[in-house]
């Protein structure tokens, strides 16, 4: 069936975007009667599908990180790259959310020095690294050379990206200055396709974001960081070619497109956001529908509509 014809497709949150194989591990993962043994055939066929597409890999890892997986598959495969890997990005998920012990961190530590032993080729054990670098706010001396280890192995990284942006950011350990190069240069010299496309949409929505938090005259006017040159050349041709079919071709592109309606509607043209609704089909994601406490199925519902 042609995505876009018929009915719209009830809105819904899935993990796994629309990635089918895993939305089909994710299901038999959370299955009653899947045994801790039985779980970890089923994420080394998902990730071994993978090849090295790396940045597929680092999507589907993120979305079967389970506690009870991640440390029966560690134990059961000590030989496993990504069973490692595994591990680490579950305390490193854990971490944006709950402050993580002293132990919890060096172990974290210590699997991604084994998953990165184990395969010198794959990228994700120093993407995980590098967001538990970002969760205690090291130094930029420490950041950089794990940096460079990622881009070495796979320049255009989606989730290295974002944890490098958010690193950079005034929030954290940069400023509006160091972020904003940071996003210049990878639009500069990444390929349009790449799983950075979504990128420089993240300062703009930011931007409004703030804007709207201040209240007052600014929030009134938040819509302005739309109407400017940065954000047209960035809108326009996002708008004309990611709602086309597989014209992105990265695993999280249906994040991406939710950024950009996210976008199109805060800028007020919600008629150029109808084809980047009808391509992103109903998934949505919590980040930016649900930004200040919103429920983000309302939300997406609310601009569609």
């Amino acid at each position: 069936m042609i995505r876009g014809l018929g009915r719209k497709p009830a809105p819904r949150l899935a993990a796994e975007l629309d990635d089918a194989e895993l939305g089909r591990a994710c299901r038999q993962l959370t299955g009653r009667g899947t045994a801790r043994t039985l779980a970890a055939p089923i994420v080394e066929r998902l990730l071994d599908a993978t090849g090295r597409d790396w940045d597929r890999r680092a999507h589907r890892l993120a979305a079967v990180t389970r506690p009870g997986i991640q440390r029966s598959w560690v134990e059961l495969r000590p030989d496993r790259a990504d069973a490692h890997t595994l591990f680490a990005w579950g305390i490193a998920a854990r971490g944006t959310h709950t402050p993580l012990h002293h132990d919890e961190s060096e172990h974290a530590l210590r699997a991604c020095a084994e998953a990165a032993r184990l395969d010198p080729y794959d990228p994700n054990p120093w993407v995980v690294h590098l967001g538990l670098l970002r969760q205690w706010r090291r130094p930029r001396a420490e950041v950089f050379p794990v940096w460079r280890e990622i881009v070495a192995r796979d320049p255009w990284h989606r989730e290295a990206h974002l944890q490098m942006y958010g690193y950079l950011s005034p929030r954290e350990c940069g400023s509006l200055a160091q972020s904003m190069d940071f996003v210049d240069q990878v639009r500069a010299t990444a390929p349009a396709t790449a799983p950075t496309a979504g990128l420089p949409l993240l300062p703009l929505i930011d931007r409004y974001h703030a804007a709207l938090s201040k209240g007052g005259v600014q929030a009134l006017t938040a819509d302005r960081v739309w109407s400017g040159y940065e954000a047209t050349g960035i809108l326009e041709p996002a708008q004309a070619a990611w709602p086309e079919p597989g014209h992105l071709p990265y695993a999280a592109a249906i994040a991406d497109l939710n950024l950009l309606a996210y976008a199109l509607c805060a800028a007020g043209e919600p008629a150029r956001a109808t084809p980047v609704f009808r391509a992103i089909a109903g998934i949505v994601t919590p980040f930016p529908w649900g930004h200040d406490g919103r429920d983000p199925l309302l939300a997406f519902t609310t601009a569609r509509r």
